[in-house]
């Protein structure tokens, strides 16, 4: 049996969707995941405390999308490739670093830093193209294990970043 343990995620949405919509796991709105899967030692007000005084005094970021590949363990996840543009690098670096002061413990910390990928998964319903510019402009806190399903996703909290 399948141990189940409370993480969250930050994206950025390229969708309208209200704070405290749920979905399935396995029916995501279109996003780019800025912060990978994570466990954190800070409770949730506090986390979003943290990160509204950081995104406060931030700038939002741009990127481009590159094109297409695929991911996942037998390559079978097509992703649209954004940029590592200096800001959205910034962006990401900044974020990691604040969590780490709560005792952040990410999933997969080859994929934070220096391993960052910027990506959008492309959705049954929706997806990125090469060349749309995007902006990270709203970063969104999701519960990846709400009301103890670890099939369901919740939105918990969306900060608009500072100065955009």
């Amino acid at each position: 049996m399948q141990n189940f343990t409370q993480k969250y995620t930050i994206i950025q949405l390229f969708e309208d969707i209200s704070e405290g919509t749920q979905f399935s796991s396995d029916n995501w709105p279109l996003h780019s995941t800025l912060v990978d899967t994570f466990a954190i030692g800070w409770n949730v007000p506090t986390m979003i405390r943290n990160l509204e005084k950081l995104l406060t005094n931030m700038s939002a970021a741009t990127s481009i999308v590159e094109g297409d590949t695929f991911f996942g363990l037998n390559q079978t996840t097509q992703v649209a490739l954004l940029r590592k543009s200096d800001s959205l690098l910034k962006l990401h670096n900044d974020v990691v670093t604040i969590l780490q002061k709560g005792d952040l413990k990410l999933n997969d910390p080859q994929f934070a830093g220096t391993g960052f990928v910027p990506h959008s998964t492309v959705q049954k319903h929706a997806r990125l193209h090469e060349g749309d510019q995007v902006i990270f402009d709203a970063l969104t806190i999701i519960d990846m294990f709400p009301d103890e399903s670890p099939y369901q996703r919740k939105v918990l909290k969306t900060i608009k970043i500072g100065r955009y």
